[in-house]
């Protein structure tokens, strides 16, 4: 008689930190991945991406701030320091 389980096991962790930043976590510093878990995983990364930059747009637009050319403007137009 034998006892079978089958677990799930995090190997990578996509996240977002406090400072606009794309965190990834890996059980260890060099993981082989098959091709899907690939592109899973780039998937997710992407998707935080694109978290972070509306919520640096909905950020700046609290503060009345934009950015035009990588340039931190004012709703104006002038450029802040």
């Amino acid at each position: 008689m034998a006892i079978r389980e089958t677990m799930t096991v995090d190997i990578a962790e996509v996240s977002m930190s406090d400072d606009y930043r794309v965190e990834l976590w890996q059980e260890k510093k060099l993981v082989a991945y098959t091709t899907q878990q690939a592109r899973d995983l780039a998937l997710e990364l992407i998707e935080a991406a694109g978290k972070i930059d509306t919520a640096i747009e909905e950020d700046l637009k609290a503060r009345g701030l934009r950015l035009l050319k990588d340039q931190l403007c004012t709703e104006a137009g002038e450029v802040v320091l």
